[in-house]
């Protein structure tokens, strides 16, 4: 079991709470924790819950991640994709970004890259966001 955060939800159901045993191990300070107790059942703090509502799930299993808060967003990392690094239908935002930086105009970007403006829109915006937030 070399990756049981990942796959085996550990926070959930009766017995499965290594997270909050964790939590209480390492004597975590409240903002710092991911889950809390309430009336003895295990619930999700905001930070946590934003991420678990972003993963999507293959049954038990996580398949992909949206690192954009925002539902619409084509942006994916997958983990059998591009090293998990986000893309759009298996196309790396940087790389597609990269051509746009190189004055390609975003219909000749779509076209190479056979995706629609609005999925090379969405990854200009994708990596301009995470840029500005690297450089805050």
């Amino acid at each position: 079991m070399a990756h049981p955060l990942a796959y085996a939800v550990p926070w959930v159901g009766e017995g499965r709470r290594l997270l909050v045993r964790f939590q209480e191990l390492c004597e975590l300070r409240g903002e710092l924790r991911l889950i809390a107790l309430v009336d003895g059942q295990p619930l999700l703090l905001p930070p946590a819950d934003s991420f678990v509502k972003r993963v999507e799930w293959d049954g038990d299993r996580p398949v992909a991640w949206r690192p954009h808060d925002d539902e619409a967003s084509p942006v994916r990392c997958r983990p059998d994709q591009r090293f998990g690094r986000p893309a759009i239908a298996g196309i790396s935002t940087a790389a597609i970004v990269e051509h746009l930086d190189g004055g390609e105009t975003e219909s000749e970007v779509a076209e190479q890259f056979d995706l629609g403006l609005e999925s090379v829109r969405w990854a200009a915006a994708y990596e301009t966001s995470r840029v500005a937030a690297q450089a805050a």
